[in-house]
């Protein structure tokens, strides 16, 4: 890619400042102001002159995650040292440095070399290898070991590596040696102290040699130990009770929210913190089969699993800023920026109107950024689709942009690790490819997440509504009180992502007598979670069950940063039929069809009638959709009373007939057959539902992620899907309260 950005934030309000941060590979570019949602051009701010021209740079993408301490001045005794870890690797491939110290002079390195083997190192200041030892056999992976190495003020080493057992909890087995090596030299004394990578140069993010694997409980001691005291400590025994302990940072969840800060249980008190995010809440060397996770053992939940293409803030340096004007409604924006030959990114802004004063309209569009980020550069729709021959995956229309993403290692939640261990976290400090306007995810040739929003934000515009632009973000920060001012909440096409304040944020909502048009399917669906003040990273356990690309390793369940456990929140209670009236139930891949209006709806008038005004009798609801060519299709949802339907909901319309590349979801599957694609199975459709709530609220829910792409036809002209939809929007609009009486038969 010759140009390509990021902002920071990207969710804002007036007044707020934002960086725009690029790399190109070309000379320079200019920029300006756009706005993507279909409500005009904005004014540039202050101090921005469209069409400037900025010099260029090449800005680099630094990834693999490890932690990092500043020791500081901290006094050599003069005596030496040992460096000791636990380390679970998980791709043994080339040279991976496992712990490294370095000062003004060199310092010192605790490795995997190529050969699979434990090495120690003396490094120069260069940090070249002056002399190195190495120990043991060859290591397996996805097995726990202890390595340590101890060094006097000679250069004379010891270097021990021993496989934990797989017997006893606590057994040691397969122990190598190498006793009274020389390094050739004494060890210089190290300010700084790394586990996961190597320092590759001055500032923190310049690294190389990343670990794949877990590394639990890295420690420092002051003197050389014994080989006494090296076996205590390979036989798990307190490391205070060793002698000489200076630092032992201890990698449990409590690091898990940002800034990451590691704390040291040693004596000298120097805490790091952890570059890139990688995943904490995972097993650590003494896990005990059986304990689910980390709240019930933290002892047991001490390491961190590092991996070399986690990247959790890109770090770059920033080419222009700009304070969002007050005269900006909230809604779409983007940063256009342009280069010679062509060359353009589009950098997309979010302004919220969450928290602004003064009267608010009566409707607001909920666009859901969390589910924006689990799906941010994702690539494995395409690089492994579901497709039913190899010629049809080959025909799939993938774009450099695409390609960029899967090259530079840019995950979303639906990619694994270069070691095959799941990709849980997402965040925002990065460039994300795929949030761009006009984006097409190749499996289905057409808009999606936030590229299908802005089709619903363009035919609101055509129509001249009256909306606010609020986010997932907004209503994570603030719960109900985001939602609190709109007498109608629309959300976006598909809200896969959703955090247990966002659901309790909604409930209250309802129960207070909003009004909700959930326009997407397959929402409501994923445990998520992110920090509650700057939510610009969000975590996901898959579990094991759900609909889902990888699942969690057994006691890795729970999400780190809330202790709460991941998965479906189906499963913990909370299906979306209970909030939304339906709930994914399929998803395919070749076409969307239309739905038919359930006859008894149009003559029903006191209740559902006024959805279907002005829609001829027997009309099919349908479109030229942008998605798959019609409204229902991609990932849809189904009513369902036993998964929480409320009694009193009504199916307006019914999509059915899907052919059998769409499956039924895999959690309502309880054993294999071949009754679950959509020309046998009852469970393979989606239902237009209406329901009122107690507090004269009402709720209306598509279930399809397709809708959106079908409110217009191509030339703009309205759809079937558009004259509903906005019956819909204009008796939701109405003060006039729902009967709620009806909840209670």
């Amino acid at each position: 890619m010759e140009l390509v950005g990021y902002a920071q934030p990207w969710v804002v309000r007036p007044g707020q400042t934002v960086a725009v941060k690029v790399s190109t590979t070309l000379p320079e570019f200019t920029a300006e102001m756009v706005r993507l949602d279909g409500a005009g051009q904005p004014a540039s701010p202050a101090g921005f002159t469209p069409g400037a021209r900025y010099p260029g740079r090449r800005q680099e993408l630094v990834r693999g995650s490890y932690l990092i301490a500043e020791l500081g001045q901290e006094p050599d005794p003069g005596t030496g040292g040992t460096a000791q870890l636990w380390l679970w690797p998980t791709l043994l491939r080339g040279r991976q440095c496992l712990m490294a110290g370095r000062g003004p002079e060199g310092g010192w390195e605790l490795a995997i070399g190529a050969d699979g083997r434990v090495r120690f190192a003396r490094l120069t200041e260069d940090g070249e290898i002056a002399a190195e030892v190495a120990a043991g056999p060859s290591l397996t992976a996805r097995t726990w070991y202890f390595a340590a190495a101890a060094w006097d003020a000679a250069g004379s080493v010891a270097v021990v590596v021993t496989r934990r057992g797989q017997g006893a909890p606590h057994g040691i087995s397969g122990a190598g040696r190498v006793a009274g090596a020389s390094l050739a030299g004494p060890v210089p004394a190290v300010c700084v102290v790394t586990a996961g990578a190597a320092l590759a140069g001055s500032g923190i993010r310049r690294v190389c040699d990343c670990f794949n694997g877990k590394i639990d409980s890295p420690r420092l001691f002051g003197v050389p130990l014994t080989a006494a005291g090296l076996a205590a400590l390979a036989a798990d025994a307190p490391a205070d009770r060793i002698g000489g302990l200076r630092h032992e940072w201890r990698l449990g969840p409590a690091a898990a929210l940002p800034p990451s800060r590691v704390p040291d249980a040693g004596p000298g008190r120097c805490d790091g913190f952890l570059v890139n995010q990688p995943t904490l809440g995972v097993t650590g060397r003494n896990w005990t089969p059986g304990t689910d996770g980390f709240t019930a053992a933290p002892d047991e939940y001490r390491a961190a699993h590092f991996h070399s293409d986690d990247l959790g803030d890109a770090g770059w340096d920033t080419d222009l800023s700009f304070e969002v004007p007050g005269s900006w409604g909230s809604g779409v924006y983007g940063v256009r920026l342009r280069g010679a030959e062509g060359a353009e990114d589009t950098v997309p802004l979010i302004v919220t109107a969450a928290g602004a004063a003064g009267p608010r309209p009566a409707a607001a569009v909920l666009l859901p950024t969390f589910s924006y980020l689990a799906y941010a550069n994702e690539h494995a729709s395409w690089e492994h689709p579901i497709k039913s021959s190899e010629e049809e995956a080959a025909a799939l229309p993938v774009t450099r942009r695409d390609r960029f993403m899967a090259e530079q290692r840019l995950l979303s939640l639906y990619e694994q690790h270069a070691d095959g261990s799941g990709t849980c976290l997402s965040s925002w400090r990065r460039p994300v490819l795929n949030l761009r306007p006009g984006y097409h995810l190749p499996l289905v040739r057409g808009p999606h997440q936030f590229s299908a929003d802005l089709e619903l934000l363009h035919w609101l515009a055509s129509l001249a509504a009256d909306v606010d632009v609020i986010t997932d973000d907004d209503l994570h920060r603030r719960g109900a009180a985001a939602l609190a001012p709109y007498r109608v909440v629309l959300t976006g096409s598909h809200p896969e992502y959703t955090s247990a304040r966002m659901l309790d944020g909604l409930d209250s909502y309802l129960q207070s007598g909003g009004r909700l048009m959930y326009l997407g399917g397959n929402g409501f669906y994923w445990v998520t979670s992110a920090p509650a003040d700057d939510p610009w990273i969000i975590e996901v356990r898959r579990g094991m069950a759900g609909t889902r690309v990888w699942q969690s390793p057994p006691g890795e369940c729970h999400q780190a940063m809330t202790g709460e456990r991941g998965g479906l929140w189906r499963l913990r209670g909370r299906s979306p039929q209970a909030l939304t009236g339906v709930g994914f139930t399929a998803q395919g891949f070749d076409v969307s069809l239309p739905y038919r209006i359930d006859a008894s709806v149009a003559s029903d008038g006191a209740r559902a009638g006024f959805i279907v005004g002005g829609i001829a009798a027997g009309e099919p609801l349908t479109g030229n959709g942008s998605v798959l060519g019609g409204p229902a299709g991609f990932e849809i949802d189904r009513a369902d009373p036993a998964l929480g339907t409320p009694p009193h909901a009504v199916v307006v319309a019914t999509a059915r007939g899907f052919s059998d590349r769409y499956q039924g979801a895999v959690e309502d599957i309880m054993t294999a057959d071949s009754q679950q694609g959509g020309t046998v199975s009852g469970l393979v459709r989606s239902d237009i539902v209406f329901f009122e709530t107690p507090a004269g609220g009402a709720v209306f829910s598509t279930g399809s992620i397709a809708w959106c792409g079908a409110l217009r036809d191509p030339d703009g002209s309205e759809t079937p899907v558009g004259r509903l939809t906005g019956n819909v929007l204009a008796r939701f609009t109405d003060p006039a309260p729902f009967d709620g009486s009806l909840c209670e038969r």
